[in-house]
């Protein structure tokens, strides 16, 4: 059960660092993704800001599972961060498409929002085939 209360740690860290990130320098994430000066304004940043806090509840409650997680709930635990990573990455996918709507449908280069998408959906799909611990830990 080592690998999973490891993995559980992980997405809290991320979580945790994401929301300082994102509470503290909302700017620089829209920055990151690539966001046009014309989009930032204080309603968007208050936006960011919350989804901040978001990632601390994601790692506040984290923390609580990975606590009182025991041999026979692990499973289901661990199905949680594969359904959270999972959000966060179809977030990722989607949402720059969204926000170019017609034109972001069609195929297109990959943006940093979308290759980050796709590595949080990567992170799902390993969470959940890790979801059961081996007989030996």
């Amino acid at each position: 059960m080592n690998t999973q209360k490891n993995l559980m740690m992980f997405t809290i860290v991320i979580s945790v660092i994401y929301g300082i990130w994102a509470i503290f320098a909302p700017g620089s994430i829209m920055s990151t993704y690539g966001t046009p000066e014309e989009f930032v304004n204080p309603v968007v940043m208050s936006t960011i800001m919350l989804f901040g806090v978001s990632a601390w509840v994601v790692a506040i409650l984290g923390w609580h599972i990975r606590a009182t997680v025991t041999e026979e709930n692990v499973e289901k635990a661990m199905t949680y961060f594969a359904i959270a990573w999972l959000l966060y990455g179809l977030h990722g996918v989607l949402a720059a498409r969204l926000l170019t709507w017609p034109e972001g449908m069609e195929p297109a280069a990959f943006s940093r929002q979308t290759i980050g998408g796709i590595v949080f959906l990567v992170f799902s799909v390993v969470y959940y085939i890790l979801r059961k611990p081996k007989g030996g830990e």
